[in-house]
Order: structure tokens, then C-alpha cells, then sequence
């Protein structure tokens, strides 16, 4: 019996090790099918999507505060291919939330993010606006890159002060020169909720306060938030022990709010030597605090200001509302919403209370749930004149270079404030973010040299086509796209689309919606580790 047993396993073996082959080659032809069809994974080359992305970089810690960010390499072993060394001389850090400039030092460069593309979704449906897209770009189709959608087919897109407005495209449509920013049919692009919070970009979080603010005997660290009667330095939590009514204001001659990125602090940014990267400010803005105020049901809320008006957002009882006016018209105020039936502020007890501007839009948020949010619609113009207080017919001149509009000493500061009414009240955590911006930047090469990017100037338009789109890298300042793409590649241009700036739908690979293997970390400079704690959904 024992002999026949070991004669069939004998004779088994073979057809064993023929259904083990052919299974994973079962397997693998899926998973090639599975790859090229429905997901497929690519890793992050540039920065140019920082910080929601990230390229390759170098992973920086501030010893004061704890805070840890990235910032793009600066050294390459060949600039043509733009391959970063492994080990890195930082020169130029300056950590976020103290503006302290960090000793030069030595360290290593981590690689970019891997994430996953999902490829058969678009076959089936439309992209949306606001999309990570990766695709072939249009001006040398053997590229993959990866930006944000923001124009969709069919669309007329303008960047006006770091927003996007869109209208329909109508055919042979006939304007005065410079007068098309002017017409009512313009919208603004307002951001899905989960775009939205994923967008914003942490100035300051008085959660890292240096622990020591003073050395040899001097104060080198001073708070980014001033009040009459505040006890602020060297704390993260605010305290204001006072009676009445109090503010507590952004200081924005120390702090002003732009849209640099510390991702390129890195020199390669610059646009020319010696010159540093122009910094916008940013109207689109969030403040955020834990509110425990000293008396129930008082008054909490926050005034941003910027574009020549006022935003405010308050809950005071159980009433809340937003609202608008111009700066100086005490008194006449435009409630955008008003809400009823909110839960008060109570004594004793921390409610997280955010106001938030973006997108000309005003929201407020309690413990994370919207209470209340208006908004308002102005053109591409009446933007532009509020945000410089200037007339558009000097703002739209193309007469010197660079253009008035991609010229960031002309457009306003905005300012911020928290506004109480409860006496003594206490802050935990607070902080101010802002939104992306995309730079009206102008074009420095052939053949568009000392033109303005396209969408930022009525004479640079951007009208999408059927199976068209625009897309914009959300580190606007460091990503070179539709606003500044020279000529399609001649194979694109005689099979694909002549259209230049955009990218035919035939070019999209598919969404980006999940970076599945974080960038490693180097530990102790030696030891990488992966960073499985940023693993993400990619909004």
C-alpha cells in the first residue's frame, strides 16, 4: 500500500508544478490586465503639487517647536534630469511656524510619494473640477505629469488674485479688448468641502510655541498674534483676563499672509538670481480656535479683511450669521446667512470655533459642523479693482514687464482678528491657514517670451474645447503648466489637439486618489522608515 501511495505522489508532481505555473501565470496576466486597465501606481517626481504632494525632498524638524516640513532638494547630480542627490547641504531653511533660519546643515534627500491612479474611471464619466489628474503632457507626450484640474470642457477660465472664474465658451463670441473680465456671466470656482479642507496650508498653530522663546537674554521668538490685555508670549494657550468686549488680532506687518511655500525655499526657485520667489498675499483665509469663554452664551467670532471689505462670521446666543461691508462703512453691513437655533457658547467648556474666507465665500464651523455660510459673486474685474484698489484699465495694462496684475506689491494685505465679548475668555490651539493661490505669473521663454500667462490677463485667455482641459499645479509658484506651456509636442498637434495650454481628455491616464507608500523617513540620518502615518486619500 505504502509503495502505491508513493507511486501516485510521484506521478502528481508534475501536473502539480504545471497548475502552480499556470496559476501565476493566471495571476500575473491579471495583475498586468488589472495594472494597465484599472490601477495603476506612480511616484512623484517635482514638487510642483507641494504640499499636498510631494516630490522628491528633504525632510526638516525645527528643535524649538517640534513642527516637522518639507522642502524641495537643492542639489542635483545633473540639472538635465533633474536627479537630486542622496545627501543634501541645506542652506536656506527657515522654519514655519518661527521664521527662525535654521543652521546650514548636512542631510538626506527622501523620494517623492507613491500613489495610485485609478484609470478606468474617466472612460465612464466626466473629470470633475478640482481632480488630481495625472497625464501625458501635451508638449512632450512622453512625460507623465500630475496637476490639479480647474477648467472644464467647454469653459472660459480666468485667474484673478489666486481664484479661478470660469463661463461658458460661446462660439464666435465678439468683445471689446480687455472688457471680457467685466461681463456678468462670470463665476467664480468654489471648492468641494473635502477639497477645501484639504487645501489649506497652516501659517501658524500656537501649538508650536517654542518652549524657549528667550536666549541670552533675548527675545528672539515673538507671537504673530497681538492684544491689548492678552497674555501670549511663550504660551500656546491664550489667556485674556479682562472685562468687555476684546480682539485679538494677526500681526501682519510681522507676519504677513502669502502664499509662500517653505517647500521652495530651495534656490532653483527663484525666478532670476539673486531675485527672490514674488509672494502674493492671500485672500482666502481660516482662522481657527477652542473657545472657552468665561460667561454663557456670549459672542465669539472672527473679521477677515482683505479685498477692500470686511468679513465677518460670530455666534452670539444661540444665533449665528456671516456677513460683508466695505471698509469704512461702519454700520452698514450685508448679512450673506444668518442661522437660528445654535447650540451657545458655555462657560467652562472648549468649542472650536473656525471662520473661514475662500472662494468668495464666508462660512463659520462649531466642533467641525458647519453652522452657517453666505456668499457673494463678484467678476474677474470688480476682483481685481477690490483686491488692488486700483482701476482695471491700469491693472490690465501690458504696456512694461512685468504686467500690473502678476506684480505682488500692488495687491492689498489682508488682516484678521478673533473678536469676544465674554470677558475672560481662553484660546487653545489657535491657528491661521490659508488657501492655495495660482500666481499670474508671466512668460520668460520663446515662443511666448514677456507675455501673460494664459488665464491671468483678458489677452491670454484660456477657452477649453470639447474633450478639453486646464489644469494648474497646487504649488503654483514652482509648477510649470497650462498658464505657462510653450507649443504642443507636432505629433500632438496633428493627431491629438492644436489647442496649446490645455490637455485633450485622449492625454488623461486617470485620478490620483490615494498615496498608498508615503516618502521614507531617515531616521537618525541612517535609517529609513516608512512614513505609513501619511498615508492618505488625495483630495
Amino acid at each position: 500500500m505504502s509503495n502505491v501511495a508513493s507511486s501516485h505522489a510521484r506521478k502528481s508532481e508534475p501536473s502539480s508544478a504545471k497548475e502552480t505555473a499556470i496559476s501565476l501565470l493566471i495571476a500575473f496576466t491579471i495583475a498586468l490586465i488589472f495594472r494597465g486597465i484599472v490601477l495603476e501606481p506612480f511616484q512623484i517626481p517635482t514638487g510642483s503639487m507641494a504640499p499636498t504632494l510631494l516630490g522628491a525632498h528633504v525632510r526638516l524638524r525645527d528643535t524649538d517647536t517640534g513642527y516637522q516640513w518639507a522642502t524641495a532638494p537643492s542639489e542635483y547630480v545633473d540639472r538635465g534630469l533633474q536627479m537630486p542627490r542622496p545627501t543634501q547641504n541645506v542652506q536656506t531653511a527657515v522654519a514655519p511656524m518661527t521664521q527662525r533660519r535654521l543652521e546650514p546643515f548636512r542631510t538626506r534627500t527622501s523620494g517623492g510619494d507613491r500613489i495610485f491612479v485609478l484609470k478606468y474611471l474617466y472612460p465612464y464619466g466626466e473629470p470633475e473640477r478640482f481632480d488630481v489628474v495625472v497625464f501625458r503632457n501635451p508638449t512632450s507626450p512622453q512625460e507623465y505629469y500630475i496637476k490639479r484640474l480647474i477648467g472644464l470642457s467647454n469653459e472660459e477660465i480666468a485667474i484673478v488674485d489666486g481664484d479661478v472664474f470660469t463661463r461658458p465658451r460661446v462660439e464666435g463670441r465678439v468683445e471689446e479688448p480687455g472688457a471680457s473680465w467685466a461681463a456678468s456671466d462670470w463665476r467664480i470656482a468654489r471648492k468641494p468641502d473635502r477639497v477645501q479642507n484639504a487645501a489649506w496650508q497652516e501659517l501658524f498653530d500656537s501649538r508650536y510655541t517654542p518652549l524657549n522663546p528667550v536666549r541670552d537674554g533675548r527675545r528672539w521668538f515673538v507671537s504673530p498674534w497681538k492684544g491689548s490685555g492678552w497674555e501670549i508670549e511663550g504660551r500656546s494657550v491664550y489667556r485674556f483676563g479682562g472685562t468687555g468686549a476684546t480682539t485679538l488680532e494677526w500681526d501682519q506687518e510681522r507676519r504677513p499672509i502669502t502664499d509662500l511655500t517653505h517647500y521652495n525655499d530651495a534656490p532653483q526657485f527663484n525666478f532670476r538670481p539673486g531675485v527672490p520667489m514674488a509672494r502674493y498675499p492671500v485672500a482666502d483665509v481660516r482662522l481657527r480656535a477652542g473657545v472657552k469663554p468665561g460667561k454663557d452664551g456670549g459672542m465669539a467670532g472672527a473679521t477677515i479683511t482683505v479685498n477692500g471689505h470686511e468679513f465677518n462670521a460670530r455666534v452670539e446666543g444661540n444665533a449665528a450669521e456671516v456677513r460683508m461691508r466695505p471698509i469704512g462703512g461702519e454700520g452698514s453691513w450685508t448679512v450673506l446667512a444668518r442661522a437660528e437655533g445654535v447650540t451657545p457658547l458655555a462657560a467652562g467648556r472648549v468649542t472650536e470655533v473656525e471662520v473661514a474666507h475662500a472662494d468668495q465665500a464666508v462660512s463659520l464651523r462649531l466642533d467641525g459642523a458647519l453652522v452657517v455660510r453666505g456668499e457673494y459673486e463678484w467678476t474677474p474685474q470688480q476682483r481685481l479693482e477690490f483686491a488692488t484698489g486700483q482701476p482695471a484699465s491700469a491693472m490690465l495694462s501690458t504696456a512694461v514687464m512685468p504686467y500690473p496684475v502678476s506684480r505682488p506689491e500692488l495687491y492689498t494685505r489682508p488682516g484678521a482678528r478673533f473678536e469676544f465679548d465674554a470677558g475672560e475668555v481662553e484660546l487653545h490651539r489657535v491657528s491661521l491657514a490659508r488657501d492655495f493661490f495660482y500666481q499670474p505669473a508671466w512668460n520668460t521663454t520663446p515662443p511666448r517670451l514677456n507675455t501673460p500667462a494664459r488665464g491671468s490677463h483678458p489677452d491670454s485667455p484660456v477657452i477649453t474645447r470639447d474633450g478639453e482641459y486646464f489644469m494648474a499645479g497646487d504649488n503654483s509658484g514652482a509648477s510649470l503648466d497650462g498658464r505657462l506651456w510653450g507649443e504642443n509636442d507636432r505629433w500632438v498637434s496633428a493627431l491629438i489637439d492644436e489647442n496649446e495650454g490645455v490637455v485633450s481628455r485622449d492625454l488623461v491616464v486617470g485620478k490620483a486618489f490615494c498615496v498608498f507608500f508615503p516618502a521614507l523617513v531617515w531616521q537618525w540620518g541612517i535609517v529609513p522608515i516608512p512614513d505609513l502615518g501619511h498615508v492618505r486619500w488625495i483630495w
